[in-house]
């Protein structure tokens, strides 16, 4: 039993240093690249980052936020990845093999499959050196008021997934922020696939900010509430550091 446990081990082992591989290669040759033909991207606090497992929640500015957040990080995230990417024959052989977390969004996502998707977090978050990078939990867009101050957050209020994992796993929170002006984003939402891609040809080094904010650690928090509230508020004030820059 126990030889046969080692076996296991190993297998489990090499096969995750070929699955960082590939996703090393796949950075260098390929995301980023793309990210840096199409955006300028500059991303500030990503000394903020533990050295450990975490949990990355950010809100969307483009479709593609996952692949450019991804870009700028060390290690290999585990992205919580709507599950019509995986619906695609190619995307779903890419998303599996680099271990992303399928979820379905809005009133698809049943309390059964929010547990599976936590389980396949846990396991992640407890068993490896990598992050769970919870990329729709946040905010679409931040409204702001006639003098340019935030004054709300336009949806995705009530979600809690990144509150309730932290909770579980004792993970620290890293709350982002990211930007790109309110016309690249406007377009980039509109057309899709081959659409996004013409446009970003036409407008190359698109100005596109990430700020990675200080840790947020549950075990101070009496309950998710308290804690989903302290993420909210601490993507706020990280957004508001990307437009004092004057981006």
């Amino acid at each position: 039993m126990t030889v046969a446990k080692n076996k296991n081990y190993r297998y489990l082992l090499q096969s995750r240093k070929t699955k960082a591989t590939f996703y090393y290669w796949l950075k260098k040759i390929v995301l980023c690249p793309l990210m840096n033909r199409w955006l300028d991207i500059r991303a500030e606090g990503l000394d903020n980052i533990p050295a450990g497992p975490c949990i990355i929640v950010t809100h969307h500015c483009l479709y593609f936020d996952s692949c450019v957040i991804g870009a700028t990080l060390e290690r290999k995230p585990h992205g919580w990845i709507d599950e019509d990417a995986f619906s695609k024959p190619g995307l779903r052989l890419l998303c599996s093999f680099l271990e992303q977390i399928p979820v379905k969004t809005g009133r698809r996502f049943s309390r059964e499959e929010y547990r599976k998707t936590k389980e396949m977090s846990h396991l992640w978050l407890r068993n490896t050196n990598e992050f769970v990078a919870l990329t729709n939990d946040g905010a679409s867009k931040y409204i702001l008021d006639e003098n340019g101050d935030i004054k709300g957050l336009s949806s995705r209020m009530n979600h809690s997934g990144a509150a309730s994992l932290g909770i579980e796993t004792g993970a620290p929170i890293i709350p982002v922020a990211s930007w790109i002006s309110e016309e690249h984003q406007r377009e980039l939402f509109v057309s899709r696939g081959l659409k996004s891609i013409r446009y970003l040809e036409r407008n190359r080094k698109i100005p596109y900010r990430i700020f990675f904010s200080e840790p947020i650690h549950p075990s101070q928090y009496q309950n998710k509430k308290e804690l989903k509230e302290d993420i909210r508020k601490r993507q706020m004030e990280s957004y508001k550091k990307l437009l004092n820059k004057s981006i």
